[in-house]
């Protein structure tokens, strides 16, 4: 099949390759996997810093379009979209596994939280913001750092940050502003103790 997908389209769309899929056509997921295998891999690596875990997690992920392809629908949301969804739900199952629970109503909550200055761009290079951007994107808690890492640093719509995550578009800008305003004081030096996470590791 995916030989006809390539005779009628030069670039078939995900849904064609997705259904060729629930066809048996390997050729369909290895194009789909050198889609949106990167994809998956660093939301995953990202979210647990474990390269294992993000292989481990990622394969399960196309293992699960395998195995239920006939599930996705392109009118709700895009392929890469819904993958991310079975990612993040084999992620947040990784973590119950291992007692990394966190509570998320406590996240959504208002909150006021103080400027951060100076901004710390004006005083570290561009190698070392970005490693320190990094560094305290790992310091957030879960559902602050997977918001940011999906809006921020996949650059997603809010739209498909709230498909992947199951929550409302309003949430999603909570979070976001959160996730932002706790990393700015990251980046700014204060202390994680000022502002610290109620979790249990």
């Amino acid at each position: 099949m995916f030989e006809l997908l390539r005779r009628t389209a030069t670039h078939p769309s995900d849904a064609k390759l997705a259904q060729a899929v629930g066809n048996g056509d390997g050729e369909a997921m290895a194009e789909l996997y050198r889609r949106h295998g990167a994809l998956i891999y660093r939301f995953t690596l990202r979210m647990s810093q474990n390269a294992a875990i993000a292989e481990e997690i990622t394969h399960e992920v196309f293992l699960a379009l395998l195995r239920q392809s006939e599930r996705f629908d392109p009118q709700r949301a895009a392929l890469s979209t819904w993958l991310c969804s079975i990612a993040r739900r084999q992620l947040w199952k990784h973590f119950e596994r291992n007692e990394r629970f966190v509570s998320i109503e406590s996240f959504d909550e208002p909150f006021d939280m103080p400027s951060a200055e100076p901004d710390p761009a004006e005083w570290l290079t561009r190698k070392e913001a970005i490693a320190a951007v990094r560094e305290g994107v790992d310091h957030l808690s879960l559902p602050l750092k997977e918001v940011i890492i999906l809006c921020e640093l996949e650059e997603m719509t809010y739209e498909q940050a709230a498909q992947i995550l199951a929550i409302p578009l309003g949430t999603v800008r909570s979070r976001l502003s959160r996730a932002k305003a706790r990393l700015a004081l990251l980046l700014a030096g204060v202390p994680a103790c000022a502002e610290k996470e109620k979790s249990t590791l």
